[in-house]
């Protein structure tokens, strides 16, 4: 991504959160995320984890709240204010369980700012889906390189219509299989359950890093 490109998503994402124009913010961690959690709680204590495209915090809080090092990353410079104000607010009433910690950091998703490996989970939510094409192969090599063996990749994504023109939000058939099938096994695909008949379609994937 040239650095000019770079700018200009920011500056669209910025806009967005400083409109109000967030229908994906919506106040409430997946049950998919809970669930997993639920299920996992003995991969947390202090591991690392990352949440991709974390726009206000909401879900990297709740991965500190586990007793994970959550880091999340996000381009818009306005989310992540949003994000810092609500950690700040969630110290002020208690502290994470031992172990866990919450910070952030502005970056392109698809060019992920952390060299070693160690991360137990990662989790995205409509992030990868959105970026260009091109991108998205870079962005699965990031993922690949920043969890450790045996990690857990977890994956909301807007299914895409063949029909669907270039530069569509959502991801083809078959397409999260090929960027990351050769380094990770997909452990459950599950259609997503729409909220309303406006919502498009779309998949929740958990895939392992193979160990």
């Amino acid at each position: 991504m040239t650095n000019e490109s770079e700018r200009e998503l920011r500056a669209h994402w910025d806009a967005r959160y400083r409109s109000g124009q967030t229908p994906w913010d919506t106040g409430i961690t997946p049950p998919e995320v809970q669930q997993f959690w639920q299920e996992h709680s003995e991969l947390a204590a202090g591991s690392f984890s990352i949440d991709i495209g974390c726009g206000t915090g909401l879900n990297t809080l709740f991965l500190a709240r586990q007793g994970l090092r959550a880091v999340g990353i996000d381009l818009s410079g306005q989310a992540l204010q949003h994000a810092k104000r609500r950690l700040d607010a969630h110290l002020r009433e208690a502290a994470f369980p031992m172990g866990g910690t919450a910070s952030f950091v502005q970056a392109d998703v698809s060019r992920l700012p952390i060299d070693r490996p160690g991360a137990a989970y990662a989790l995205d939510i409509g992030c990868l889906h959105s970026l260009p094409d091109a991108r998205r192969a870079a962005y699965a090599e990031g993922v690949c390189r920043v969890l450790r063996e045996g990690g857990y990749y977890h994956l909301y994504v807007f299914d895409r219509d063949p029909t669907d023109g270039p530069g569509a939000r959502g991801m083809y058939e078959g397409e999260v299989a090929s960027l990351f099938g050769s380094r990770m096994a997909v452990v459950t695909e599950e259609k997503g359950i729409s909220s309303t008949r406006a919502s498009r379609p779309s998949r929740w994937f958990l895939l392992r890093k193979g160990s």
